[in-house]
């Protein structure tokens, strides 16, 4: 039985899919279901870039956490550009994550899971969402596949591997 989903997101194509397949899981069984977004951390700001594309993200992230800047950047690298220091660059990721979470919580709401939660939290990819998964009580970790591709691909392995062979609980890749 599956008492509780945790669902990791970052926002791209592939993890609103997740999204909705760990929503419909939820609706099937009557689970609770936690929303997920682990905040880039290091000097990754270069990703955040890819994931976050959408326009709503970038206008969200510039007016949250930096509000006295005059004008709004048209993408996430001139928004990083924008910002004067780490404390800045923190506050914009924070943003990032908070409007992700907020967003895959209202899709799944809308997808009619009456119990979601939502978590932003900062570290290794990987261990933040088995660590998340443990303290949630959740039965099933879903997220995204994304192939990182090329030597890097096979030197790190991607984030989905890592779960599904490190994770004590089932869990689903989705394509």
């Amino acid at each position: 039985m599956i008492d509780h989903v945790l669902v990791a997101t970052d926002g791209s194509d592939t993890a609103i899919k997740a999204v909705d397949a760990a929503a419909g899981i939820a609706m099937k069984f009557g689970a609770k279901l936690t929303v997920l977004h682990v905040m880039l951390h290091g000097s990754r700001a270069e990703e955040a870039g890819r994931m976050a594309e959408a326009e709503h993200l970038v206008r969200h992230a510039s007016t949250s956490a930096l509000p006295d800047l005059e004008n709004v950047p048209g993408s996430m690298t001139e928004l990083f550009q924008a910002s004067k220091n780490n404390e800045e660059t923190a506050r914009i990721l924070s943003a990032i994550g908070d409007r992700i979470v907020e967003d895959a919580a209202a899709r799944a709401r809308k997808a009619g899971v009456a119990d979601v939660r939502t978590r932003v939290e900062a570290g290794d990819y990987a261990e933040t969402i088995l660590k998340a998964a443990k303290a949630a009580g959740a039965d099933m970790i879903v997220l995204g596949s994304r192939g990182l591709g090329g030597l890097e691909g096979m030197l790190l392995g991607s984030v989905s591997d890592k779960v599904a062979r490190h994770a004590a609980i089932s869990v689903l890749t989705v394509r």
